[in-house]
């Protein structure tokens, strides 16, 4: 499964793309070359919605068809351009659109040797320098070909990417505990359904990207790279489903990423639910258990059943317990240092020998990357925000203090300062980063 998602995390930004700006009737020649190199060595609903993409960027619902009597006088014409030199820049874009698509070094190969057929021997070398930059040959003269130098880039960002060893984290908790608000702080976008409904009726696997493209990637019951927010408020649970977006964190993202989303054990409606988290704890492949307790809600029945459940059947040193909600504490009558020495002595009967307790505000966790980047946030969100601001400004609500090698720099922004206190930062740390 983690190969397979390979090109369904690949990041592809069009803002800038040197095609963006030609004329109309050489844009689509260039989109029909593009589309004959493609399905020439792959067919998958990837490299078609790819492809989909491409025409909707370049041309909108403008419909494009072939006047060409043969393809292979429009695909001559974009990739020779000998008696154009003008636009002798199309077959170095083109080479790399290619690429970004099939994102595979084979295909790319086979792909250039079909290319060669349309070119001058001398053609050929030149792009060949092109074809060993994306391979990462840093000895490369780049130079004569600068101006394909953002999509060369975006290749090899994803490639470098793709090469690392995936970290996975799955996520369980009973229902109202706040598991998609953390989600979507750890994310940094309201990605996940947040409700005290059932939202999640199966698992979800969401997926890192290597870099911002303003992209949203779905697969359920149907295939998108541009998912709109009704696509994901409507995702059928009859199907497990793939997300893939840039994950915003507060230190440098360098990690491909993939967090398991699963059903809340304690379902009233559908015991089944519980039935699908419990089997993706034991079969699934993760690096840690991110447990999602409710500072609110903590020794019910449902509760305790599960915490027996996964101290019987999982590793103790793959859990982290985040408690969730210590925003909701009043300073007359809560105490955070009690209530974390109380869930440290209850999780010690239940046979969680010193546990991992992470203290945090998820809500407010999403809030400061949605603000930080610039997401427009609703009234009540600002309203919230600056509540929040208030909050945890006092020294009641720091929760840096919990986590070691935490604690507020003078020279913090307001993002950092509060992702500290409200927890955020601590806990990026201990999965990404390694603290404690």
């Amino acid at each position: 499964m983690i190969d397979e998602m390979m090109n369904f995390t690949t990041a592809i930004d069009f803002a800038e793309h040197p095609m963006n700006n030609t004329k109309t009737k050489w844009k689509r020649k260039y989109y029909l070359a593009l589309e004959y190199f493609v399905k020439a060595s792959v067919s998958d609903e990837y490299a078609i919605s790819r492809l989909e993409q491409y025409k909707r960027k370049f041309f909108g619902n403008t419909k494009i068809t072939d006047t060409e009597v043969k393809i292979e006088k429009v695909v001559y014409a974009i990739v020779n351009s000998r008696y154009h030199p003008g636009r002798k820049k199309y077959r170095y874009w083109l080479m790399c659109d290619i690429a970004l698509i099939l994102a595979d070094e084979h295909l790319i190969d086979q792909t250039a040797k079909e290319m060669q057929k349309f070119m001058t021997k001398h053609q050929w070398e030149k792009l060949d320098i092109l074809i060993q930059i994306l391979k990462g040959k840093d000895k490369v003269d780049y130079k004569s070909i600068v101006f394909a130098m953002n999509l060369m880039q975006q290749y090899r960002k994803n490639s470098n990417f793709n090469k690392k060893q995936i970290r996975r984290f799955i996520v369980t908790a009973n229902m109202s505990a706040g598991k998609s608000t953390l989600i979507n702080a750890l994310i940094g976008k309201p990605l996940t359904r947040t409700s005290q409904e059932v939202c999640t009726g199966n698992l979800s696997y969401l997926y890192n990207k290597p870099f911002e493209d303003g992209c949203i990637h779905l697969k359920n019951n149907t295939f998108t790279l541009e998912a709109s927010p009704n696509d994901l408020a409507n995702i059928s649970w009859e199907y497990k489903t793939h997300i893939a977006s840039f994950f915003r964190v507060m230190n440098e993202n360098a990690h491909r990423l993939c967090i398991i989303d699963t059903p809340g054990v304690n379902s009233a409606i559908n015991r089944q639910h519980g039935k699908i988290s419990r089997e993706a704890l034991k079969n699934e492949q993760y690096e840690k258990v991110l447990y999602i307790l409710n500072a609110n809600k903590l020794g019910t029945d449902e509760e305790i059943a599960h915490l027996k459940w996964i101290s019987e059947n999982i590793q103790k040193e793959k859990i982290i317990f985040i408690l969730n909600k210590l925003d909701d504490f009043k300073a007359a009558d809560d105490n955070i240092d009690i209530s974390l020495s109380r869930v440290k002595n209850d999780l010690a009967i239940l046979g969680f020998d010193s546990p991992i307790i992470c203290p945090m505000c998820a809500y407010f966790a999403l809030l400061i990357k949605m603000k930080l980047y610039g997401d427009q946030l609703t009234d009540d969100e600002l309203d919230d925000y600056a509540l929040y601001i208030r909050k945890f400004n006092r020294p009641m609500h720091d929760l840096s203090k919990y986590y070691n090698g935490i604690q507020v720099e003078p020279d913090d922004s307001e993002a950092v300062k509060m992702s500290k206190r409200c927890g955020l930062y601590g806990l990026e740390k201990i999965l990404f980063g390694g603290a404690q």
